[in-house]
């Protein structure tokens, strides 16, 4: 039996259908490749992130470094300056020496007391009465203090034999902590000069 045409367009009519269907299907397996990445895509792109991942942490460590390092130094500085201000400020009213050592010094301030300053175990000392005293007991007001030293002269720029001739101080000061250091070296004349 012929087909009839009624069947005939029916079967054309779902051959299309499917056609159509398949080529959608096909359509979208193939938007689906265009659109999505593939594994080696995907690892490459990790493997820059990661990249860029490990450079940004390398400098948030060293910026740490840095700012820990510049926070040391700075309390260093700080410490020396004060207690260098300090010394300069008392030897300046000072008016006689009487004790001139490299590494202590013992002096009558403006209001007529007796100031020592002295190094004891990383630490800088300083003694003000009006009673003599003595090179102990002193009012700790720097530590981590590695170095003191101090210079004398004459009102003619010439090293001082005895204490009494002592017209100039010259005083060095050096701190140090973790493997920082901060030297600071002043001179100052005194008021009986």
């Amino acid at each position: 039996m012929p087909a009839s045409p009624v069947d005939s367009q029916a079967s054309e009519s779902y051959a299309m259908r499917s056609m159509e269907q398949t080529a959608s299907v096909g359509n979208l397996r193939t938007a689906t490749r265009l659109t999505g990445f593939s594994l080696t895509e995907l690892l490459v792109a990790l493997a820059v992130g990661l990249l860029v991942v490990a450079g940004l942490h390398r400098i948030f460590v060293a910026g740490i470094t840095t700012q820990n390092t510049t926070s040391v130094q700075t309390q260093l500085n700080r410490r020396a300056q004060v207690a260098m201000d300090d010394m300069m400020s008392r030897l300046r009213g000072g008016s006689d020496v009487i004790e001139a050592n490299a590494d202590r010094i013992w002096f009558t301030d403006q209001d007529g007391l007796n100031v020592r300053y002295w190094l004891s175990e990383g630490e800088l000392l300083r003694y003000r009465s009006p009673d003599p005293g003595s090179y102990s007991g002193g009012l700790s007001f720097a530590k981590d203090v590695s170095g003191l030293s101090f210079e004398y002269y004459d009102s003619d720029g010439t090293p001082v034999v005895a204490a009494g001739d002592t017209a100039a101080v010259v005083v060095s000061l050096t701190v140090e902590r973790a493997g920082h250091s901060s030297r600071l070296r002043s001179a100052v004349w005194l008021r009986n000069s």
